[in-house]
């Protein structure tokens, strides 16, 4: 991801708050199976883990999934979460000697690739997954048969990714004008894209 320093987004609580806000990501890895083959590419939700001074991403694959023979344990991959996004347009610049361009936030994670297929590992991944958007759906699973809720274990793979490498980007309009930058966060705000304008403000600009 090309990231002049202006626009790189380094501090570790805003990276896990861009995954928590945004948690659905891209996931790209080689085919196992056909190293020849096009990358794999497929979405699916993931939840950002500290425990003990570690880090990883979790989520998890239906076991029917055909992406998931492809896939290998300790395999290299990388996931991509994309932030909120708008269009900037240079009528909210000074000078009309611009052009437009496109303000996002961004993250790319490089890791190591393990499988979860202990069914209680999997019961706690799960509920990583489902407590920060339905909390009060987790009362209700415990309360499901546990014979259904066993056929619904087996039938996912989870995924859990080791962090190797974490990088990510806001590009907010940075190298723009103080006074450029407030008109673009009152326009976002007004309805553009107020999660670009809380970011902005978040972030200082």
């Amino acid at each position: 991801m090309y990231t002049p320093k202006h626009f790189l987004l380094d501090d570790p609580a805003l990276q896990r708050q861009l995954v928590a806000e945004h948690p659905l990501a891209l996931l790209v890895a080689a085919n196992a199976q056909d190293p020849a083959a096009p990358p794999l590419a497929f979405h699916l939700p993931m939840v950002w883990v500290e425990d003990g001074g570690q880090s990883w991403l979790e989520g998890h694959l239906a076991r029917g999934n055909p992406h998931l023979a492809s896939l290998s344990e300790g395999q290299a991959l990388r996931l991509v979460f994309t932030g909120p996004d708008a269009y900037v347009s240079p009528a909210h610049y000074d000078s009309p000697l611009n052009v437009p361009t496109w303000n996002y936030l961004a993250l790319e994670v490089e890791g190591r690739l393990q499988f979860v297929d202990e069914p209680m590992a999997k019961d706690r991944l799960l509920k990583r997954l489902i407590q920060p958007r339905d909390p009060a759906y987790i009362p209700q699973w415990l309360g499901l048969p546990e014979d259904f809720q066993q056929r619904l274990l087996s039938a996912i793979v989870g995924l859990r990714v080791e962090l190797t490498s974490v990088r990510a980007k806001a590009k907010l309009s940075q190298n723009r004008a103080a006074g450029e930058r407030e008109r673009l966060i009152e326009h976002f705000d007004a309805g553009a894209s107020p999660a670009m304008a809380r970011w902005m403000r978040q972030l200082g600009l």
